[in-house]
């Protein structure tokens, strides 16, 4: 399975669109790894995990096909994760010679409502017709052509069903824990009952070297929590590569300083355009 982080970042970027504080500042002079995109990652060419207003860019950067892209999947329904609007123009006339005629889109329910609802002024029946909304909820399980696809309870945003979740593909597993806080053991207990192989955790750390707790994002020392719960749980294997993303600017480090403190954990820091093979 290659996994390719497009964006690798919050909400508000890094640096952070109005901000002038010294991480964005730095971000901004040196650039490089240290400039950061909402985060979404390519799943083998033909799945998408979220959907950012960032996407357009991610494929000018990269030179995607994303009319190849077969599958999305969206955690919940803030714009940097839910971007519907952009599928307006998957069809004609907007989209012509497009790889693959149909996407389905998975989400919960209120990012199935905020998909129809954003985008009835400017949907053409042509288009809508080639998209297939799917409403998930917490340990749903699916297959699409030879993906398989667990839906599993972040902990994110009080009143919405917000979604992490587990793909596998040939017997190899991935977590794609973004934008969520530490998940109670019962979450990773309930997954290894499922019968899953966990190659590698992609995991939301927003807040940096800074703990956070029992909230709606982790720090990297969060991640070395987690690590060790789904350890204990049976999910996560000592070789598994365990993998932060989602930073923001609420730390004073950069990518080196970040990255050299969580090497000692044996977690990789991600950066935009980074690619991994599992």
């Amino acid at each position: 399975m290659r996994l390719m982080f497009l964006g690798t970042a919050a909400a508000e970027g890094v640096p952070a669109v109005f901000c002038n504080c010294k991480t964005c500042l730095n971000a901004k002079q040196k650039g490089g790894k240290d400039v950061r995109t909402r985060s979404q990652i390519l799943i083998d060419d033909d799945t998408l995990f979220d959907f950012p207003m960032d996407t357009y860019m991610h494929m000018l950067r990269y030179g995607l096909d994303l009319s190849a892209v077969k599958r999305v999947l969206i955690t919940h329904s803030h714009m940097d994760h839910c971007y519907p609007q952009e599928f307006c123009m998957r069809g004609g006339p907007f989209a012509k010679d497009m790889t693959v005629g149909k996407v389905e889109v998975y989400g919960n329910a209120k990012v199935c409502e905020m998909f129809i609802s954003d985008t009835a002024r400017e949907i053409r029946p042509v288009v809508k017709d080639g998209i297939e909304l799917k409403a998930l909820r917490p340990y749903d399980e699916i297959k699409s052509d030879d993906m398989r696809i667990i839906a599993l309870p972040a902990s994110h945003t009080v009143g919405e069903d917000c979604l992490v979740y587990y793909v596998e593909r040939k017997g190899v597993g991935v977590l794609l824990l973004n934008d969520t806080g530490v998940l109670d053991k019962t979450v990773y207990i309930k997954l290894a009952e499922m019968n899953v192989n966990v190659r590698a955790a992609i995991c939301d750390c927003t807040y940096g070297a800074i703990r956070h707790g029992a909230g709606r994002h982790m720090g990297l020392y969060d991640i070395v929590d987690q690590k060790s719960i789904m350890t204990h749980a049976g999910v996560l294997k000592d070789d598994a590569l365990v993998i932060a993303t989602h930073l923001s600017h609420n730390t004073d480090l950069d990518y080196n300083g970040i990255s050299a403190l969580a090497k000692d954990y044996n977690i990789v820091v991600a950066y935009d355009g980074m690619t991994v093979s599992i």
